[in-house]
């Protein structure tokens, strides 16, 4: 089982979902290895430029490290609810 660092974006998308960006690289084996990671001051000013680049400037209300099979369900249920489908 592999831990992705996960942001949730503070406003939400059209549709009402909370707007996420999930880290696919590095991923991590040990969750307490990506928890000392996302508040780490050397790593931080990584992970935000990132999000900079490809998001540009968004409010951000929590970072948390998710399992990829819990990332991969969360995605799931999105794209269900995108369909119209009751979740």
């Amino acid at each position: 089982m592999k831990w992705l660092i996960v942001v949730v974006f503070a406003n939400l998308s059209p549709s009402g979902e909370k707007e996420l960006y999930v880290f696919t690289n590095p991923t991590f084996d040990d969750p307490a290895v990506c928890q000392m990671d996302i508040i780490n001051p050397n790593v931080i000013p990584l992970l935000v430029n990132k999000i900079l680049q490809d998001e540009g400037p968004r409010p951000i209300e929590k970072v948390a490290c998710l399992t990829d099979k819990s990332v991969k369900k969360l995605m799931e249920s999105f794209k269900k609810k995108e369909k119209g489908e009751s979740v």
